[in-house]
């Protein structure tokens, strides 16, 4: 595929996520079907199986968009801590709140987990060495997922309490209450 042609693809692929996120307002992400998405994005239904499957493919594809763009962010801001970690994970979802009020409507916030976690060995190279990972491998997948479950849980704690609390205050009230001694 030349570069014209790939750049029309990716252009294309952008204008189904989107499309698929504005007909999810309206309707139960079960019911939507390939017609709605591909007429909201003003795409035939042609291009829309060359580019994609099924719908679950265009939410795996937003996904995928969301990780890079956060993986990102963990990159350009040099992030090497956990706790900024867990603070730019917040900051990221916090601005995207919206987004998670429909995954949620939606019954589809159990994918960002399985995304993340995914993922979550990519993000730990970047954060440590190879001779860290190397020295933790065995344990490695259990801490992620520890840490990842956590992580969501408070997610969805904080969807379910309205996103009130902005991330910053969140993080820091978190971490205050790890790290108090009366607990």
């Amino acid at each position: 595929m030349n570069n014209t042609n790939w750049k029309i693809a990716e252009q294309s692929k952008q204008k189904l996520g989107e499309a698929l996120l504005t007909v999810m307002e309206v309707y139960d992400y079960r019911e939507i079907t390939i017609t709605q998405v591909a007429q909201e994005a003003g795409l035939s239904r042609k291009t829309f199986y060359r580019l994609f499957s099924d719908k679950d493919s265009v939410l795996s594809y937003i996904f995928e968009s969301l990780f890079a763009e956060c993986f990102s962010l963990i990159q350009i801001q040099k992030i090497e801590h956990y706790w900024d970690l867990v603070q730019l994970y917040f900051d990221f979802w916090e601005e995207r709140k919206k987004l998670l009020s429909l995954l949620q409507k939606n019954s589809l916030l159990p994918r960002v987990i399985e995304y993340t976690y995914q993922h979550s060995m990519v993000v730990f190279e970047q954060l440590r060495s190879r001779e860290v990972m190397d020295t933790v491998s065995a344990q490695l997948p259990y801490m992620l997922a520890y840490s990842i479950g956590g992580m969501h849980s408070m997610l969805l704690k904080w969807i379910e309490m309205g996103m009130n609390i902005p991330s910053s205050e969140l993080i820091h009230q978190l971490r205050t209450g790890f790290m108090s001694p009366d607990i």
